[in-house]
């Protein structure tokens, strides 16, 4: 058994497999189980069908896995690992995400695999019209789509035309699958895609798991699941992919304390910058308030001994308002 852990590390160990104990199933959304259970073509192939809404004439009937690891062509580039790749018959190529993690950034992740697998396709020699469609379906643990109109669990986006909203092209096409988002309904009122999405946010009852085992597709995708821990190499897989994802929640919960604590430390250095600040300003303010204060009084007095004005006089002369005479007439000595 390939276990990539030593002895300290039981405790994570164990609350994964007490988790596995309490739901009853490993999580749909591992990548080495999402990987091994769509190594089954006709599982593929049926998901497919199912999510992109494939009948008639464009169902797909058959594939052919492609390379997951896109290789940079230059020093500079990025190198990106695809969890599953194929082509269909038609040549339009496929690109599976499975993602548990929330990353901010994913729509733009999700465009980068995009623009790698559609610019593959083309070597040189061939001509742009025999550029043919990528399509990326991400299949999603957390929400990206906070709108109020976007409450459904699959949102599709194509590059449309922005006054009718009509597609312009074929060529990019991207699903998100949101399982958060999925509302459990009876399963006999669920759609085949809806199926699948119940099967991977892990919201099927025993019972409603055991009338899917009648279904040849979907029951041995159940199967899988319930027999995959029992191959060693698939269960070091599994537990070293869950124990990834606690030391990045981990990590990520660790880098929100400390920025938290930053920016709290900030913003009293901030805030005691901020009162030096203002008590300069407000030094400044009062320096120039007083100023012409005293200068007030220079007339007022002047006013008083040059044209023997009472201080009501001169008060009333210099355009002085009312409310502030009593103020002014104490500091008259």
């Amino acid at each position: 058994m390939n276990l990539n852990f030593d002895l300290k590390n039981n405790t994570r160990v164990n609350a994964i497999l007490d988790e596995i104990s309490s739901i009853g199933h490993i999580s749909t959304t591992n990548d080495a189980f999402a990987k091994k259970l769509f190594s089954h073509k006709e599982i593929l192939i049926d998901f497919l069908n199912s999510i992109l809404q494939r009948e008639g004439d464009n169902l797909i009937s058959d594939l052919v896995y492609t390379d997951t690891e896109q290789h940079a062509e230059n020093s500079y580039e990025k190198i990106s690992r695809l969890d599953i790749c194929c082509q269909l018959i038609s040549g339009e190529q496929i690109d599976i995400e499975v993602q548990v993690s929330n990353d901010l950034a994913w729509i733009g992740r999700s465009l980068f695999y995009w623009s790698k697998l559609y610019a593959g396709s083309l070597v040189k020699g061939d001509s742009y019209s025999e550029l043919k469609p990528v399509i990326c379906i991400n299949l999603m643990k957390f929400n990206i789509f906070k709108g109020e109109t976007q409450k459904q669990p699959h949102t599709t986006a194509k590059i449309c035309n922005i006054k009718d909203g009509e597609p312009i092209t074929n060529l990019l096409e991207l699903h998100f699958l949101e399982l958060q988002k999925f509302k459990k309904k009876s399963l006999s009122e669920m759609s085949r895609a809806e199926k699948w999405l119940a099967y991977f946010s892990g919201k099927l009852s025993k019972r409603e798991e055991s009338a899917m085992l009648h279904d040849n597709i979907l029951g041995k995708a159940i199967n899988i699941r319930n027999e995959f821990m029992k191959d060693p190499d698939n269960y070091a897989a599994y537990l070293n992919r869950e124990m990834e994802i606690l030391d990045y929640k981990s990590m990520m919960k660790q880098e929100r304390s400390e920025g938290r604590e930053e920016g709290r430390e900030e913003g009293r250095a901030e805030g005691r910058e901020e009162g030096r600040a203002e008590g300069r300003e407000e030094g400044r303010v009062e320096g120039r308030a007083e100023g012409r204060i005293e200068e007030r009084l220079d007339n007022i007095k002047n006013l008083m001994i040059n044209k023997k004005f009472t201080v009501e006089e001169a008060l009333s002369a210099l355009g002085i308002p009312e409310e502030n005479w009593d103020s002014i007439k104490s500091r008259i000595k």
